[in-house]
């Protein structure tokens, strides 16, 4: 069997789905292909928050491009919301990090001083203040309090996106892209069920898109980092008001009453799903010492998703020099705070439209990407190797 298509897009997470959709609202013929089903994996299993100043600790473009991602969320909010009539629950609840030492106090406050400095919203607050502004919260040497973050539900996303995408595009799931072979101005996919000759290709595969890196000339390393979460229902009158950090888990209170809590970062357990013992009793001592008062939540649910790892936990965006092959992988732990930008990034590249300058430390060239440029060492490309070779 075979397909002939403008743009085909290997992935359907947040990030393939968005830019499969801005795409065809191009005018492109775009197909997606996705390994399971639309939003399956990491997408899914995230806790939706958009702390574009809650986790990056430096000026510079990274953060200046979460930061534009995160403006871009209401009106992303309000299209999805229009165009496929599922609301994503997007909060601009602010996000409040507790600092349970003095020496992580004078680290946030350092913190505060130069997100002030670029223009952001960034508060310390006396113990005293954090208990009064989250009552539920161990108050610790204060916090920063980051007004401007926030959070959407991440399942919500997942639905309006793939309605969307269904919409607007042609979808294939459970048909990852096994091997890409670049032809001239043409690209050229074997799927498990069919060929496909594209015009463009669009990475977008997560944790997966180190089984196709490779296959381009790309050496940027892309692993799969463990993520275990859980979710919890308090108890009695006592409720998180906004997403609380406490510096080991962060806690994310959603419409239906639940907190999500997570999550663990395990580098070594490649695509292993169980939820463990050790990495659940973790959460939980870290969950009761940020809320001592939820103590008794009743646990609903518990889960796991990959976060695709990357060096610097930073994105490789935009073109591979000389071939119709454009990259949007190794997100990390921002995948959903970056899924608006990037699809606009993604379609900017794909159509040839000109690029921000600030946006041009994310290109393959810029993040030493291309053969012969990785900073990995042989082990830890061996170990990617290894990891992205298992299959569930």
């Amino acid at each position: 069997m075979s397909l002939v298509c403008d743009v085909a897009v290997a992935g359907g997470g947040a990030i393939g789905m968005a830019s499969a959709w801005r795409l065809a609202q191009a005018g492109l013929n775009v197909a997606v292909f996705e390994r399971d089903r639309l939003g399956a994996e990491a997408s899914s299993a995230a806790a939706g928050m958009l702390g574009a100043q809650l986790e990056v600790h430096e000026p510079g473009p990274f953060y200046q491009l979460c930061v534009e991602s995160r403006e871009r969320y209401p009106a992303f909010a309000e299209e999805l919301l229009a165009e496929t009539g599922i609301d994503i629950q997007y909060v601009r609840s602010g996000i409040l990090k507790v600092a349970p030492a003095p020496d992580q106090a004078a680290a946030l406050q350092a913190q505060a001083a130069w997100q002030r400095a670029a223009g952001s919203r960034a508060e310390w607050l006396s113990a005293a203040e954090v208990a009064h502004l989250e009552p539920a919260a161990s108050a610790g040497c204060g916090g920063l309090w980051l007004p401007e973050d926030g959070h959407v539900q991440a399942p919500l996303l997942v639905q309006a996106l793939a309605r969307a995408v269904h919409q607007t595009c042609q979808v294939f799931c459970g048909e990852p892209v096994l091997a890409v072979r670049c032809m001239g101005d043409s690209v050229l996919l074997q799927t498990p069920a069919r060929t496909v000759a594209a015009g463009a290709l669009v990475v977008a595969a997560g944790a997966w898109a180190g089984t196709l890196l490779p296959q381009l000339g790309v050496s940027f390393p892309v692993v799969p980092v463990k993520g275990q979460l859980m979710a919890v229902r308090p108890r009695g009158a006592l409720r998180l008001q906004r997403v609380l950090h406490s510096g080991e888990v962060y806690l994310v209170p959603k419409r239906d009453g639940t907190v999500v809590v997570g999550a663990t970062e395990e580098h070594d357990a490649g695509f292993q799903r169980d939820v463990t013992a050790a990495g659940l009793a973790w959460l939980l001592d870290a969950y009761c010492r940020a809320v001592p008062g939820l103590a008794d939540a009743a646990v609903e649910r518990t889960w796991t998703g990959f976060r695709p790892g990357s060096p610097l936990g930073q994105p490789v965006l935009g073109a591979l020099p000389d071939v119709p092959v454009h990259l949007a992988v190794g997100h990390f732990r921002n995948g959903i705070l970056l899924t608006p930008i990037t699809a606009e990034l993604v379609c900017r590249s794909v159509t040839s439209q000109p690029w921000p300058v600030q946006w041009q430390a994310f290109l393959p060239q810029a993040r030493g990407a291309l053969a012969g440029q990785s900073r990995a060492t042989p082990a830890t490309a061996a170990a990617s190797a290894a990891h992205l070779s298992e299959r569930r």
